[in-house]
């Protein structure tokens, strides 16, 4: 079991110093993994009143002593490797701790990564004497048994620098990157300065070993073709045809690339590098647009040290079979050349063919324009470090690839200018292209120009190879004027330019690390949702067969669901309504349409209607002008109280109108003034049945005119509901038709495993317009056949008897007891008179009315009681045999859909080439992100 861990702080006194032993835990453990559990790890920190010196890590055991052994390739180290440097060991000021190595540490994808280390190691410090391994501090990092002294450790290790202002500072060289997770800062008298953390953002890449993880997962990614839809980062080298592009490339990698007096480079070269004890090479295709056909695949090669020579020939015979089988003459596919060896770097680099200004005899016209687009892939990726080769014999005013960057990079962030060719500039001519280097000719740029000098023509005939080139290099800039006189040396040779691009290619992998993870699983989900609205696209008969069935059934039931079957399989919350929904609103709009109606409003007075009231026992003709609902009154303008005179300055009302004024009701009379008209009780009021009248005296058959005419009874029931009710009636059928019809079509288009069949798509909306046509014909004619019955009056219902009696004596009820109000208010002998008189009044009323008037009044209250009756049916039986076309429409169309044959659905069932093309992409798409992704999860299980 482990220890359980307590930190102690160190503290230099002399300069202030303070860290403390869990943050060099925390960092150094995030990536090198104890495999042993719960071995203590003792960590001894020595500090002075001078600061920190250089310090070594010795794996602890019996026969080692500290400060004589040079650590082991496994052991770690601050400062130089060899501990025998140490001078004039450091008073303690803190006693050594010793604390276990955690057995896992969680990394970004959440499982835990091992890396075996000693058992133990321990830190020592030293004078101030030794060389430091990193610039102004110590780096922290593997170390080697072959470095010396003055040996700085690897790139890529943790970079430790100290000062009495800072502290402690934790970083990776060159690539200053955020990170959470830090310890809390202690409070309290014996606290201690928060390290600076803020240059680490990933832990697992923190290390020389982590990193290259990373770099090896970016590259696999860039292999898988992730980097067709996702940017990485990645450095290319772009210039002129012949500017020294492949030669850089070549001296970067110690690989001659082809080389030839016409075109070199006609499709990218990826060179993967990787540091190793011996040489070794892997040549293979990465296609982007793989051609069909036999023979197109490339079979992957591999050369050992001992055939290095052919390593060449094969990177050119993997072009020509790019382009052979591409038929282009610039392809984007890409030769990937995967070299390791201990001269390498831990760098990828892209070699894109260069641009060409003109074309030569059998050349296509359209080769610079393929150049450029090639080119533009690249520069348009915001993660892409351009390597602009520019030969310094050239005036920079003519590079067209610096002017490409800049319209790119307008900030120069992502580019390196790299001047070649540097003893081909003319006599006179050095201290201009100096310049050019350093900043003074151009804008700046923000990572500056660096310069290089490849082997020229001379040295290619005398076969003088890459090393003695790259040795040649060295000796130029050292002896030649002015470049030995620069100071700054790292912007010269093929060294510091490897050294220079390691360091920026880290950087890069830092920053967008997190990123291209989201971005990847964002454009994954993006593709699978829209290849899922693609559908399925079957190809055999058997696949038709089966999605065919399935969307018969789904139209039976959505579309089930979609009407009236009284099945809701989801809620609608869009704006959108329910086709049922939006029938009932129309059935509801017929309804009220109907109850507007002559028919079913007989009896019902409102303003217009023509009258006959009984006022102070009299009977009063007239049309409605007001209603007063408060008072239950009604007013014609033919019975007023009397005149009220205008105010002066009033505004004046059209003549005619009527309002309510107070509690009086006023008519505009044509001099201004105003009649107040006499309220009539409602219950006193008839509607005027003289239209009735008119048609029986029209209508007088030959017999005895003291009976109720039926017949006439039954021409005004059939006149009304063919001019009033027939319409509404056709209207609402032909809503349920057209709401059947845009359902089906939308549902249809609506329906996903479909969306990239078009033919179906279209037949099925097609026969869904027929079904609903041949059921709305049907529907037709039920209609009518309803309609017709109903203009033959006939019901047993009840209400219409009862109704009818109730009628018949309403009007003398209302007059009589209207009189009993009027005059029965005191039981004295001339009120007892006066009631007498008005009842005897009211009957002689009624008696000496004509046979006419009474049956035409009869006539109205047989027709208020039976267009009542006559509603209800129509309101209730035209919606439920209109909404049968929304009822049958399922179980027809499935009908008809299950008598299609084989050979229709095989016609039907049938994508277009666009359809194809994009689903295909969609599904590369999905497939090639889902391979990235799988890759991350490689990365996080310690397989890449």
């Amino acid at each position: 079991m482990s220890t359980p861990y307590h930190p102690t702080v160190a503290q230099d006194r002399g300069s202030n110093i303070e860290t403390s032993f869990e943050e060099l835990r925390l960092d150094y453990y995030s990536e090198r993994r104890k495999s042993a559990e719960g071995q203590p790890i003792p960590i001894t920190i020595m500090s002075t009143q001078n600061g920190f010196g250089t310090a070594a890590a010795v794996p602890e055991d019996t026969n080692t002593k500290r400060n004589e052994t040079t650590p082991s390739s496994s052991a770690f180290s601050f400062g130089v490797a060899k501990p025998t440097s140490v001078q004039n060991p450091f008073k303690m000021s803190a006693p050594a701790q010793t604390f276990p190595v955690p057995t896992s540490v969680p990394t970004p994808f959440g499982a835990p990564a091992s890396t075996s280390v000693p058992n133990t190691f321990s830190v020592v410090g030293s004078s101030n004497n030794a060389p430091a391994a990193a610039s102004g501090g110590f780096a922290f990092g593997p170390s080697s048994p072959e470095a010396g002294s003055k040996a700085p450790l690897a790139s890529g290790g943790f970079s430790f620098s100290f000062s009495s202002k800072s502290g402690l500072d934790f970083g990776m060289p060159a690539t200053p990157t955020p990170v959470s997770g830090q310890p809390k800062e202690k409070s309290g008298a014996g606290s201690r300065k928060k390290i600076n953390r803020a240059h680490i953002q990933n832990k697992t890449a923190d290390s020389l070993e982590g990193y290259e993880h990373y770099r090896s997962f970016m590259d696999k990614l860039a292999e898988s073709g992730v980097d067709d839809y996702v940017d990485l980062p990645m450095i290319a080298v772009m210039g002129d045809t012949s500017s020294g592009k492949s030669s850089l490339l070549s001296n970067i990698s110690l690989v001659e690339l082809p080389s030839s007096d016409t075109l070199t480079t006609r499709c990218p070269i990826r060179l993967q590098m990787r540091n190793a004890k011996s040489k070794k090479a892997c040549v293979k295709v990465v296609w982007k647009d793989k051609p069909e056909g036999n023979n197109v695949d490339f079979h992957e090669r591999t050369v050992i040290e001992e055939s290095w020579s052919t390593l060449t020939d094969i990177i050119a015979e993997a072009q020509q079979h790019i382009i052979s089988m591409a038929k282009k003459e610039v392809a984007r596919d890409i030769v990937c050349v995967e070299v390791e060896g201990p001269h390498c770097e831990n760098l990828t680099l892209i070699d894109l063919p260069g641009i060409v200004r003109s074309i030569g005899v059998g050349e296509s016209a359209d080769l610079a324009e393929d150049i450029q687009a090639l080119m533009r892939d690249y520069l348009n990726n915001e993660r892409c470090v351009i390597l602009a080769v520019h030969p310094s014999n050239v005036d920079f005013h003519n590079s067209q690839i610096l002017a490409e960057a800049k319209k790119v990079d307008p900030d120069t962030s992502r580019t390196i200018p790299v001047l070649t060719k540097p003893d081909l500039i003319d006599d006179g001519a050095e201290a201009n292209v100096k310049d050019l280097l350093l900043g003074n000719k151009t804008d700046k740029f923000a990572m500056g120009f660096h310069m290089v000098k490849g082997r020229g023509q001379k040295d290619l005939n005398d076969d003088v190879g890459i090393e003695d080139g790259l040795t040649k290099e060295e000796a130029f800039f050292r002896n030649n004027e002015p470049w030995r006189n620069i100071e700054d040396k790292s912007k010269f040779g093929t060294k510091n330019l490897r050294v220079k691009l390691a360091g920026l290619q880290m950087k890069l992998i830092h920053e967008s690390f997190e990123s291209i993870i989201s971005e990847m699983k964002e454009r994954r989900n993006d593709a699978a949702l829209e290849l899922k609205a693609l559908g399925d696209i079957p190809s055999t008969l058997i696949e038709k067969r089966a999605l065919f069935r399935n969307v018969r059934d789904e139209m039976r039931e959505g579309l089930g669901s979609e009407s009236l079957n009284g099945r809701i399989s989801q809620l609608h919350s869009s704006d959108a309504k329910r086709p049922s929904a939006e029938f009932h609103m129309a059935s509801k709009a017929f309804r009220e349409e109907l109850n507007l109606s002559k028919l079913a409003n007989i009896s019902s007075i409102q303003i217009g209607t023509k009258i006959i009231a009984v006022v102070d026992g009299k009977e009063v003709r007239g049309s409605v002008c007001f209603v007063d609902d408060t008072n239950d009154n009604v007013f014609v303008k033919n019975k007023v109280i009397d005149v009220v005179k205008a105010k002066p300055g009033s505004v004046k009302a059209k003549p005619g109108s009527v309002f309510k004024s107070n509690y009086s009701v006023l008519s505009v009379r044509m001099d201004g003034d105003f009649d107040r008209l006499r309220p009539i009780s409602r219950n006193l009021a008839r509607s005027d049945p003289q239209w009735i009248s008119e048609l029986i005296e029209k209508n007088r058959p030959y017999n005895l005119p003291i009976f109720l005419n039926p017949d006439l009874f039954d021409a005004i029931v059939a006149d009304q509901i063919e001019r009033e009710w027939r319409n509404p009636t056709m209207r609402l059928l032909d809503f349920a038709a057209i709401l059947m019809e845009t359902a089906s079509k939308r549902f249809i288009n609506e329906i996903k495993m479909i969306k990239s069949l078009p033919s179906l798509t279209g037949f099925l909306v097609r026969k869904s317009s027929e079904v609903v046509e041949s059921i709305k014909k049907d529907t037709e004619i039920e209609v009518s056949k309803f309609i017709e019955r109903e203009q033959t009056p006939y019901t047993q219902n009840h209400y219409l008897f009862e109704n009818l009696s109730k009628l018949r004596t309403q009007r003398l009820m209302d007059e009589v007891l209207s009189s009993v109000v009027t005059h029965g208010g005191n039981a004295n002998d001339a009120s007892t008179d006066k009631l007498a008189a008005s009842i005897q009044g009211i009957f002689e009323r009624n008696q000496k009315r004509s046979i006419d008037d009474h049956m035409a009044e009869e006539m109205q209250n047989a027709l208020d009681s039976y267009g009542k009756v006559a509603f209800k049916r129509f309101v209730d039986n035209v919606p439920m045999i209109c909404v049968q076309i929304m009822q049958r429409f399922p179980k027809m169309i499935s009908d008809i859909l299950s008598d299609l044959t084989d050979s229709d659905i095989d016609q039907l069932v049938v994508a277009p080439p666009g359809a194809i093309t994009n689903m295909n992409a969609l599904k590369k798409e999905v497939e090639t992100l889902e391979k990235g992704i799988d890759t991350v999860k490689g990365l996080s299980s310690g397989s890449v």
